[in-house]
């Protein structure tokens, strides 16, 4: 679950390269989910292909409501996208095709896969399911280090910088902006449809706007800038401590919106951010004692 929380939060972090906030990752991560049920379920497709399915289906969604939306500013993308997650978690509960309230049960693991020099692998166990989420989660950073490395990453860091100024130098602000949003969505629709695989159910509770914000929490208490590194630190800490304290459910929104107040307020470098901090201060005090002696 490591895994799945700090890809989400990489996906979060790589639109906030271009200066957009997002409170619609669960949507996307619901559609990648239903969409690998339905395919899985409804008309016995392998998981091998309702993965890849899932991805397409949740990176086109991204797409028709990007180009509707992200031209429509900065505040208005953050409430849009809130809305829109909104109406998937009603959407996927009134519909009973779609599972209702009551969701699917029984979602068929992936099948077993033969590997030469290892042999069939089955995923009857969560050991196969650890292998599965490393391998996904290094192909999503490895994507992202990539995008982020190549023309397309440099054109986001000048939007990020300023909208106008990239607008100057030639860049399509919006489709930069709009492939942004259709990345980050397509991945999480990934890790929706091996979250749904691996726990074997999915029901709207599990795609609230509360995942929305955890994803922010996750990116901004590891470092909102360190778009890689950030999200995997932050998920690791929010997804262990509740565990190792045995924090109930109910009371964990709180702790968790209580915790991104105080990382917004006092650590807005996120954790990296304040340790690199840290790093530099006591850089700054040798450097003056060596000048001194």
């Amino acid at each position: 679950m490591t895994y799945v929380a700090a890809g989400l939060g990489m996906s979060f972090n790589m639109v906030y390269s271009t200066r957009l906030i997002t409170l619609g990752a669960a949507a996307f991560y619901a559609i990648g989910a239903y969409s690998s049920t339905l395919l899985t379920i409804k008309l016995n497709l392998s998981f091998w292909l309702a993965l890849p399915l899932a991805t397409v289906i949740a990176g086109i969604v991204a797409f028709v409501v990007g180009v509707i939306i992200i031209r429509t500013g900065t505040l208005t993308f953050v409430i849009m996208t809130l809305l829109f997650c909104l109406i998937i978690y009603q959407l996927v509960g009134s519909i009973s095709w779609l599972g209702g309230w009551g969701g699917f049960i029984n979602i068929p693991r992936p099948n077993p896969i033969s590997i030469p020099y290892i042999g069939e692998i089955s995923f009857q166990s969560r050991v196969p399911f650890y292998y599965l989420g490393l391998c996904l989660i290094l192909l999503v950073a490895l994507i992202y280090q990539s995008l982020y490395s190549s023309r397309i990453g440099r054109a986001w860091k000048a939007i990020k910088q300023s909208e106008r100024v990239a607008a100057s130098m030639g860049i399509n602000v919006f489709w930069y902006k709009t492939l942004c949003f259709v990345v980050a969505s397509s991945a999480s629709g990934a890790l929706g449809s091996f979250y749904a695989h691996y726990y074997q159910i999915v029901i709207p509770d599990m795609f609230t706007g509360f995942i929305s914000i955890y994803i922010q929490i996750y990116s901004a208490l590891g470092g909102l800038e360190y778009y890689i590194l950030g999200p995997a630190v932050g998920a690791a800490i929010m997804i262990f401590v509740p565990e190792l304290l045995n924090i109930a459910q109910d009371i964990q929104p709180i702790i968790f919106g209580s915790m991104l107040v105080i990382i917004i307020v006092f650590f807005p470098g996120g954790i990296i951010g304040s340790l690199k901090k840290l790093n530099q201060k006591k850089n700054r005090k040798k450097n003056e004692i060596r000048r001194k002696c």
